[in-house]
């Protein structure tokens, strides 16, 4: 019996342990675009179990990709992680879907805690450049304009969700217009 029950406690260990080392690594091999990337299976219903346990775990309640698609940065487009002591201008145009936004996220998943209470942009409330184009600022210090504020001691992510993107997107994502993440150099800002 004894022999049993190690052998049940041990199953149960290993079982354990692959199941947290397999969540978060599905996204080891996503499409990318710059520094976005994102998983074509988020929200479709051949997502494995870590896809979804992953998706559960960071709090995203997936809709399927013809109504939604979540594009992820972690790194600016130079590919150097997102840093909060670091500031970041993220520069593009118009997206090719019905409504778009934009978050900043800190490391556990979370909106990141500010005086502003801005965690977010929408196509609909940032204030667009004269020639179409838009610039968002992502900086521990303030800024004038559309700007995100993140904690300057903690890494954070972007992430940018398409609402019923155009078939295109689906069809060519990599070769989708997406904005760039700029980070600014003193004196440059």
């Amino acid at each position: 019996m004894f022999h049993l029950g190690a052998a049940l406690l041990v199953a149960v260990v290993l079982g354990i342990a692959s199941a947290v080392g397999m969540i978060g690594r599905v996204f080891s091999q996503p499409l990318r675009n710059g520094p976005w990337f994102y998983n074509p299976l988020i929200g479709s219903q051949s997502a494995n179990p870590y896809l979804r346990a992953t998706i559960s775990k960071i709090g995203l309640l997936a809709l399927n990709k013809s109504e939604a698609i979540y594009l992820i940065a972690d790194k600016d487009s130079d590919g150097n992680p997102l840093r909060g002591d670091a500031s970041y201008r993220i520069e593009g145009q118009g997206l090719s879907a019905r409504w778009w936004s934009l978050t900043a996220y800190g490391p556990d998943y979370f909106l990141i805690p500010n005086e502003c209470d801005r965690y977010s942009y929408s196509m609909n409330d940032l204030s667009w450049n004269d020639d179409g184009s838009y610039t968002i600022y992502i900086s521990s210090a303030p800024r004038e304009g559309n700007w995100i504020p993140v904690d300057r001691e903690k890494s954070f992510d972007l992430v940018l969700r398409l609402y019923n993107p155009m078939a295109s997107v689906l069809k060519d994502f990599v070769y989708t217009p997406l904005p760039t993440i700029v980070r600014e150099v003193a004196g440059n800002a």
